[in-house]
C-alpha cells in the first residue's frame, strides 16, 4: 500500500505577510499624520535639496540662506560715465520667504483626508519640487537708481544772469547734460534671471536740456535791467540814500522753476548793502535822566538807543514791490539796535567813574553869580555819546533878561563893561578845566584876552555871543555826564564817565608876541592801548585893558 506525503498549507504566511505590510504602511501614515507642522513630507524638493524629514526650522534656514544667495546677486550697470555696481536687493528685487516657507512645510499636507492620503501616497514614487517666489518692484528700482549719483553723467548748466562792466544785467548760456534712461534701465533689470548669476547690463544715455532756455534768461534779464534801473532810493528814518543800480542788481537771484526763472532778491544780502549805506542811526539817540544824591550816581530813567536801518519785513516788502513793478522812494522802517554799546550808551550803567571836575570860586551875592548858576542849571546832566559835541552857546542860548540872566561884569572891545548874561565866562573856564582832565577833545575855545588871577593860568576860557564858543568833543570810548553844583561863593563842573584815559598836564610855555603874553600849555592823554596824544592849548594875554599887542588903543571891537 503506497504511502501519501501531507500537503504543506502556504496561506497563513500569506497572510501574515500582508498583514505586516498593512501594519507598517499604517505606521507609515500615522507618522505622516503625526508629524504634519513639524518637519517637511518626504519626497518635497527646494533648490535641488531634498528636504524630506527637515524641521521646520532647518527648511526656514535654507529657504532664508537661498533668498539672502538670490537677492545677493551681483548686478553691474554700464552708463559710459562712472560704472554702478550694486545688486539685485538694492535693485527692487524681494523674495517672498514667507509663502515659500508656508509651501515646503504644507506639501502633502493640504487638502482633504483622501487628497492628503493620495499625495502621500505619491511620495513613495514622485517628487514634488518647491520654485522660488521672487518679486521685482520698479518703483523702488527707480527710486534707487534716481539717487545715485552714477546715473547723471553730466548736469545740465542753466543760463547764469550776471552783470557786465556796465552793471548791466546779461545771459551767459546754458549748457546741455547727459544722464542715463532711468526707465529704459529699469524695464530692462525687470526682465533679468537672478538664476543665472551675477549680471551686466549696458545703460542708456540721454541729453538733457536746461529747464530754462537762453532766449526766457534774456527776456528775464530785459525785464530785470528795466525794473532795476536807476537803483533804489530809500528813506528811513531821518535819513536818505539812493542804492546805485549795481548795489541793488548783485542781489538778485534767479533759479529754474518749471522752466522759467523764479526771480527774488537776497533780502539778507540786500539789508546788508541797505545797512552798510545807512551806516549812521537813523533816529534820535535819547540820553538816561541821571541824578546825583548824596554824591552817588541814580539812573533815573533809561534811555533809548537810536534806530538803526533797516527793519526785515519792510526790506522785503520793497524788494518784492520793485519786481512786481513798483518806482518807489521807498520808506523802510528802523530797527531797534543790535550794537551793545548803543544799548550800553542808553541804559547809564557805564557812567560810573568821576573822570573830570574842576572848581572855581567868586565872592557871595553878585550878579555875576546869579548868572554862573543860571548857566549851571542849564547845563547841568548833559549827556555826550562818543563822536558826539556840545556847543555851550548853542545849548544855552543867549543870555536875556527874559531867561533870568543879570548884566554883569564883562570883557568887550578889550575893555571891562556890564552887559547881561556877564560873568558866564567862569563857568565856561570850570567846564573847560573838567573837560581838560576828563580827555575829551576841545574843538573850539578861545582863552580871556586879560588875564585873571582867579583862572590856572593860560589854561582857561571865555564866551560870549555869537562868539566866542566853547565847544565840547567826546572822542573817549564811554558816554559822559556833565554834572553841575555850586555853592555861594564857588562853581563845580563835574564828568562822569568810565574811566579808561589817563591825563597829566606835562609842561607849559610863556613867551611874548610884541607886548602881549603867549602861553602854551601840553596836555598828555594816555590811552588803554598804550597810545599816547599830547596837544597844545593856547592863551593869549594883553599888556592892559584896552590895549592891543601892538600898545596901541583898541577904538572898537575885541574881547
Amino acid at each position: 500500500m503506497a504511502r501519501h506525503k501531507a500537503p504543506h498549507h502556504l496561506w497563513p504566511w500569506g497572510a501574515a505577510a500582508v498583514a505586516l505590510i498593512f501594519i507598517m504602511v499604517a505606521l507609515a501614515w500615522a507618522n505622516h499624520l503625526s508629524t504634519e507642522g513639524s518637519t517637511v513630507a518626504g519626497n518635497v524638493h527646494f533648490a535641488g535639496i531634498d528636504l524630506s524629514g527637515a524641521s521646520i526650522d532647518d527648511a526656514r534656514g535654507v529657504v532664508e540662506s537661498r533668498a539672502e544667495d538670490l537677492l545677493g546677486t551681483p548686478i553691474y550697470l554700464v552708463t559710459g560715465g562712472e560704472d554702478l555696481a550694486t545688486t539685485a536687493g538694492e535693485l527692487g528685487f524681494s523674495y517672498d520667504t514667507s509663502s515659500v516657507l508656508d509651501e515646503v512645510t504644507t506639501a502633502r499636507h493640504a487638502g482633504s483626508s483622501m487628497d492628503v492620503f493620495l499625495a502621500w501616497s505619491e511620495s513613495f514614487f514622485s517628487v514634488i519640487e518647491v520654485a522660488d517666489l521672487i518679486v521685482f518692484d520698479p518703483a523702488v528700482a527707480g527710486e534707487r537708481l534716481a539717487e545715485a549719483p552714477e546715473m547723471v553723467l553730466a548736469s545740465p548748466i542753466e543760463p547764469v544772469l550776471t552783470l557786465d562792466g556796465a552793471h548791466r544785467l546779461y545771459v551767459i548760456p546754458g549748457v546741455s547734460g547727459l544722464s542715463i534712461d532711468i526707465d529704459d534701465l529699469v524695464a530692462r533689470i525687470g526682465d533679468i534671471d537672478l538664476m543665472e548669476g551675477p549680471q551686466t547690463i549696458e545703460a542708456k544715455q540721454l541729453v538733457v536740456t536746461p529747464a530754462v532756455t537762453d532766449s526766457e534768461a534774456e527776456a528775464t534779464s530785459e525785464r530785470l535791467n528795466g525794473l532795476t534801473k536807476g537803483g533804489m532810493e530809500v528813506l528811513v528814518g531821518s535819513a536818505h540814500k539812493t542804492l546805485t543800480t549795481a548795489a541793488l542788481r548783485r542781489h538778485l537771484r534767479a533759479k529754474a522753476n518749471g522752466g522759467q526763472y523764479q526771480v527774488e532778491f537776497d533780502v539778507t544780502g540786500l539789508q546788508t548793502e541797505l545797512e552798510s549805506a545807512f551806516d549812521k542811526p537813523v533816529g534820535r539817540f535819547e540820553a538816561p535822566t541821571m541824578d546825583v544824591v548824596d554824591g552817588d550816581l541814580v539812573v533815573v530813567s533809561a534811555g533809548d538807543p537810536p534806530p538803526v536801518c533797516c527793519d526785515r519785513s519792510s526790506v522785503r516788502q520793497a524788494a518784492e514791490a520793485i519786481l512786481a513793478g513798483g518806482k518807489g522812494p521807498w520808506r523802510l522802517e528802523p530797527r531797534a539796535t543790535d550794537n551793545p554799546d548803543l544799548v550800553a550808551w542808553s541804559d547809564g550803567t557805564l557812567i560810573v567813574d568821576k573822570v573830570g571836575e574842576f572848581t572855581t570860586r567868586h565872592s557871595c551875592c553878585q550878579s555875576r553869580v546869579t548868572n554862573i548858576q543860571l548857566m549851571a542849571d542849564i547845563v547841568r546832566g548833559i549827556y555826550l555819546v562818543p563822536g558826539q559835541t556840545v556847543s555851550l552857546n548853542e545849548h544855552v542860548g543867549e543870555r536875556t533878561r527874559e531867561k533870568g540872566f543879570l548884566a554883569a561884569g564883562a570883557i568887550r572891545s578889550g575893555r571891562l563893561t556890564d552887559e547881561v548874561g556877564g560873568g558866564v565866562s567862569q563857568f565856561a573856564t570850570t567846564i573847560f578845566n573838567a573837560a581838560y582832565f576828563a580827555g575829551l577833545d576841545i574843538d573850539s575855545y578861545r582863552s580871556h584876552s586879560i588875564y585873571f588871577s582867579r583862572y590856572p593860568y593860560g589854561r582857561e576860557a571865555t564866551i560870549s555871543n555869537p562868539s566866542p564858543d566853547l565847544i565840547l568833543n567826546n572822542t573817549t570810548d564811554y558816554p559822559v555826564l556833565i554834572w553841575t553844583s555850586y555853592t555861594d561863593r564857588s562853581i563845580t563842573v563835574t564828568m562822569y564817565s568810565t574811566k579808561h584815559i589817563d591825563v597829566v598836564e606835562v609842561g607849559q610855555r610863556v613867551s611874548r608876541r610884541n607886548r602881549c603874553t603867549h602861553v602854551e600849555t601840553d596836555r598828555q592823554r594816555t590811552y588803554p592801548d598804550g597810545t599816547v596824544v599830547i596837544d597844545t592849548f593856547e592863551a593869549n594875554y594883553r599888556p592892559g585893558e584896552g590895549i592891543d599887542c601892538n600898545g596901541n588903543r583898541i577904538p572898537t571891537t575885541g574881547t
